[in-house]
């Protein structure tokens, strides 16, 4: 069982425990006999009004890539971004009237200027703290995978992100419930091709 901080009584949350838990859980469950055919990575996300954002939106991955990850070394930097695509949505997201994108993920809630300048530079729609690790983790298993991601805030918008965050959290989490079932619904019987 993997757990949060010692003496903070809060959830996981960033790259570290994302990874760590979607290797183990894939470790787990590919068998020789059997492998994860897909892997949906749900959860909250800001959102760029730039980009058509709106609170309780339901985006679709396309791709993932890492914001905070500066290495200006030559081969490092692609490595330090990290770009992974996602599995090929698009069916799933005229079904379920959903937006698709890029999702930008970083460490901290917030957003300091030289990560707002990476996050525009990797074609961001939506911004999380996991889906880049998710996504590495899924690569290492050669498991396909996608995200279904909910705007709970607006990252170019001009209230606080923490405010804005815990204002819309539950709106968010209401819209994800009623997404998800849709989208597992949508993809069961089909091959990825057809998603």
């Amino acid at each position: 069982r993997i757990r949060g901080f010692p003496g903070t009584g809060v959830d996981n949350v960033g790259t570290t425990p994302a990874a760590l838990a979607t290797y183990l859980a894939l470790e787990k469950l590919d068998t020789d006999e059997d492998k994860v055919d897909l892997l949906i990575n749900a959860g909250t996300c800001g959102g760029f009004k730039r980009k058509g954002a709106e609170v309780g939106d339901v985006f679709l991955t396309t791709a993932v890539a890492n914001h905070d990850r500066r290495i200006q070394i030559p081969g490092f930097t692609e490595y330090g971004i990290g770009n992974i695509s996602s599995v090929s949505v698009q069916n799933l997201a005229t079904e379920l009237n959903a937006k698709l994108g890029v999702c930008t993920t970083g460490n901290s809630l917030d957003a300091h200027n030289i990560d707002e300048h990476h996050m525009l530079e990797n074609d961001a729609s939506v911004k999380d703290m996991e889906a880049a690790a998710i996504a590495w983790s899924c690569e290492l298993h050669d498991t396909p995978h996608f995200g279904v991601k909910v705007v709970t805030d607006i990252v170019d918008g001009d209230k606080p992100t923490h405010d804005e965050f815990m204002e819309n959290l539950g709106t968010a989490a209401k819209s994800l419930q009623e997404a998800l079932p849709k989208v597992v619904e949508y993809i069961c019987g089909k091959h990825h091709d057809e998603l």
